[in-house]
């Protein structure tokens, strides 16, 4: 199966360089990577000379330059419109980096003709010396544990090209990719071996706008589509939640803050969507999480 890569970008010179050469530097049987592109979405800065400069002038990369910066689901969407042979699409996001093997990981479920989507497996870089980085850890390995029940995609994913759109009002693009792919009877798989290297939010205001933002576009997905992601569940996040803080690695304190900040974000959430009626699909970039030495 051919595959192609979407590198999505909007103003990441800090790390576009890494990701590129962490995305071309993948290899493995079941990895045919016929092209690397990066969609850069209205990008100010040096984002396309420094990826084109860490492509290396490799034949299979392009760059696809958007002039105005119009959300990631329209990128996406973009994207599509220009892939005509490949089978399977792959999304990485300009401010994360691909240790070896994560491709041949992702791809590997794709053997079975019923398998639609595949997600990879998040691992954030931030210290954990200080409280939102033991927050981070302890809600990403939260995600982890969720996602080996019951998939919950992000940060990296690869479908089958079986879409030409994703809706430009999205806020919530991989949650919208499963939703659409689901819907044509295909299965959703977790990929634990596929990692993805990435920074979480660095400050509690970041991490309540980048959190309000996912769970109000959650919330407008589950009104268009009736359809819920596995996060939304209490059922589900209330044991997972005893879980991991019985696993060990986090104390109570770092609990107690990461269950109150999350409540607070959904709250936010829910007052943007449910009576603000907010538009979150083109959000401001959170500037804690593109540092990857931080």
């Amino acid at each position: 199966m051919l595959a192609a890569v979407g590198i999505m970008a909007y103003n990441e010179e800090a790390t576009i360089a890494a990701s590129v050469r962490s995305v071309m530097a993948q290899s493995g049987p079941h990895l045919n990577l016929r092209r690397v592109i990066v969609v850069a979405s209205g990008c100010t800065d040096d984002t396309v000379p420094r990826a084109r400069a860490a492509a290396a002038g490799d034949s299979r990369f392009r760059i696809l330059a958007q002039e105005r910066r119009e959300g990631k689901a329209a990128a996406i969407t973009s994207l599509l419109g220009i892939l005509q042979e490949e089978d399977i699409v792959i999304l990485v996001g300009g401010d994360t980096v691909l240790p070896s093997g994560s491709l041949e990981a992702l791809l590997a479920p794709f053997a079975s003709p019923a398998v639609g989507m595949v997600g990879g497996h998040p691992v954030p870089v931030n210290k954990t010396t200080t409280s939102m980085g033991r927050i981070v850890h302890f809600l990403w390995e939260m995600h982890h544990q969720m996602a080996l029940q019951d998939p919950k995609l992000g940060e990296l994913v690869a479908f089958r090209r079986v879409l030409s759109a994703v809706p430009a009002s999205s806020a919530v693009d991989e949650a919208e990719i499963e939703a659409l792919v689901r819907a044509q009877g295909l299965r959703l798989v977790y990929a634990p071996a596929a990692l993805v290297q990435m920074r979480g939010p660095g400050t509690v205001s970041d991490f309540l706008a980048q959190r309000r933002r996912i769970h109000a576009g959650h919330l407008h997905l589950r009104r268009r589509r009736g359809y819920s992601v596995s996060t939304m569940s209490l059922v589900r996040i209330i044991p997972t939640l005893w879980r991991t803080w019985r696993r060990g690695g986090a104390g109570t304190g770092t609990v107690a803050a990461a269950v109150a900040l999350e409540t607070l974000a959904r709250g936010l959430g829910w007052w943007d969507a449910r009576i603000m009626g907010r538009d979150h699909s083109t959000w401001k970039a959170i500037s804690s999480t593109k540092d990857m030495n931080s």
